[in-house]
């Protein structure tokens, strides 16, 4: 269904199809759409970008439209996700070390918005980075479709409750609520469940580690 459409319907249920509240379900889906967005790694929120970083280089801007890096590889090999507090635990001369990144850091946004994290080691050799990254919610148009699969009923839900609450009818308000919550529960099932999928439990293992560590 496009934005319109979500709108239209709900409209309809509620009998309040004028200008004025086509306008307020619009902000509902709006902001419930954003609210979805943040709320799990949908596969639809993903998305690959690929940088070429050069030699001595610590930190990398990601794209404009990648929110967070996910998960990172180096020359194809996957680099963990660490925080400063592991690193000092671990060797604080990491911060300073060159060769094969090992690990990232996840930094504050830039002024610009954009994404940046920071290589632990810092490369000695040019070579291309590849970030996995939760992408940034694109803002529907009316004619837009969410692209979230599954994710209809849910905002359906979701709009009519706040348009009830906002009709001071809370009691009604709380059922779409449940309701809506119901609907989340279906949509992370056809994530897991239902659609192709491989499931499999990875050990993370920091790669300043080596074996000679766990005798």
């Amino acid at each position: 269904m496009t934005k319109s459409a979500i709108a239209q319907f709900v409209a309809d249920k509620l009998q309040k199809s004028d200008a004025g509240s086509l306008t307020l379900l619009k902000s509902f889906i709006d902001r419930r759409y954003e609210m979805i967005w943040d709320s799990g790694l949908w596969r639809e929120t993903l998305g690959t970008t690929s940088y070429s970083v050069a030699a001595d280089t610590s930190e990398v801007t990601l794209n404009s439209a990648v929110r967070f890096a996910v998960a990172v590889a180096w020359d194809d090999n996957e680099i963990s996700s660490m925080d400063y507090e592991t690193v000092f635990q671990i060797n604080p001369a990491l911060f300073d070390e060159s060769g094969s990144p090992t690990s990232f850091i996840t930094l504050p946004n830039d002024s610009s918005g954009n994404a940046v994290i920071r290589l632990i080691r810092k490369p000695d050799k040019a070579k291309t980075l590849l970030v996995l990254g939760k992408l940034k919610l694109t803002a529907l148009t009316d004619s837009d479709s969410p692209k979230i699969n599954g994710i209809d009923n849910a905002l359906l839900a979701y709009v009519e409750g706040d348009m009830l609450e906002h009709m001071r009818q809370y009691g009604k308000a709380q059922v779409k609520q449940q309701e809506a919550a119901g609907a989340m529960m279906l949509m992370r099932d056809l994530e897991s469940a239902q659609s192709a999928k491989i499931a499999r439990l990875i050990p993370e293992v920091p790669n300043v580690w080596d074996i000679n560590d766990f005798d």
